[in-house]
């Protein structure tokens, strides 16, 4: 007989062993899944002491919607811990991120749309900043000369100094007649 065909029907024959394998796991896994679930109900049960007789004061159902809420608060702290976000805050955040592009997208047009009609070029930061030192030297300029002034007007004004600089004289009132 040829080698190849041999080797051929060989791994045709462990293929179809490994598969069984899978199809027996599969099996396992569903007939003792429901097992594990149980087992999984029974721990929670007893952990928050659902498992003991209720309390008739508190119905039955109340402890289980506390026990269920207590529980999913604290998985949303420890998926918090590992830097996982819940799906719907995730979608909310992704929705107003969208929101938030498309209501910029938007004022960029506009301000785009606004610049062409009025015909304007853009201002260069540079130039914009240098008006202001400008605009800034020039008050500083104004304000020496304004509390010079004031010195001046002061140095005249001390009582016991005498004025050093002249006078005009007064020129008497011309009456017309």
């Amino acid at each position: 007989m040829d080698r190849k065909f041999l080797e051929f029907w060989g791994n045709a024959l462990l293929n179809a062993a490994k598969g069984q394998e899978q199809v027996e796991n599969l099996n396992r896994l569903a007939r003792d899944g429901f097992k594990t679930f149980e087992q999984q109900m029974s721990l929670f049960q007893k952990l928050y002491n659902l498992d003991k007789k209720p309390d008739p004061s508190i119905p039955y159902a109340e402890m289980w919607a506390k026990a269920a809420s207590d529980f999913t608060k604290s998985y949303q702290e420890f998926l918090g811990f590992m830097g996982v976000v819940p799906r719907e805050d995730y979608e909310a955040l992704s929705k107003e991120h969208e929101a938030l592009k498309n209501k910029f997208a938007a004022a960029e047009e506009k301000l785009r749309h606004s610049r062409a009609k009025s015909g304007g070029k853009e201002i260069d930061p540079s130039e914009v900043v240098k008006g202001f030192e400008g605009l800034m030297k020039e008050q500083a300029k104004q304000f020496q000369a304004l509390m010079a002034s004031y010195g001046k007007l002061y140095e005249e004004k001390k009582p016991g100094k005498k004025s050093t600089e002249p006078h005009p004289p007064e020129e008497p009132s011309k009456k017309r007649g």
